[in-house]
């Protein structure tokens, strides 16, 4: 019987093809429901290492409240964190608070169910 499945990778990092120029750290949207960051830079046509576990620490959008576990999101056009699904690509889980009306960072479980 053939295999119905075969490993290609270990998961934790995945290749991904640079439509354009990206640098290491950068927030990269996957679809409608992921992201990941560049664990080496690329430019156009270069494939690159993106981690799609772990916990980063992302800007945070200023006026939101966070909560540890609440359910984020990244805004592309901001380039920040924040806690509205409309428009934004969901990112994963808070695993740090953060006040309202203060600029800072949240600590994220990226990809996080």
């Amino acid at each position: 019987m053939a295999k119905e499945a075969i490993e290609v990778q270990e998961g934790d990092v995945i290749d991904y093809t640079c439509p354009g120029a990206i640098d290491v750290g950068d927030v990269v949207v996957l679809g409608t429901g992921m992201i990941g960051i560049a664990v080496t830079s690329g430019l156009t046509g270069e494939v690159i290492g993106l981690k799609i576990e772990d916990v980063y620490e992302i800007n945070a959008t200023t006026a939101d409240v966070m909560a540890i576990g609440d359910v984020v999101y990244f805004n592309a056009t901001t380039r920040a964190i924040t806690t509205t699904a409309t428009s934004n690509t969901r990112a994963g889980r808070a695993v740090s608070a953060k006040a309202a009306a203060a600029a800072g960072t949240v600590y994220v479980k990226i990809n996080a169910a």
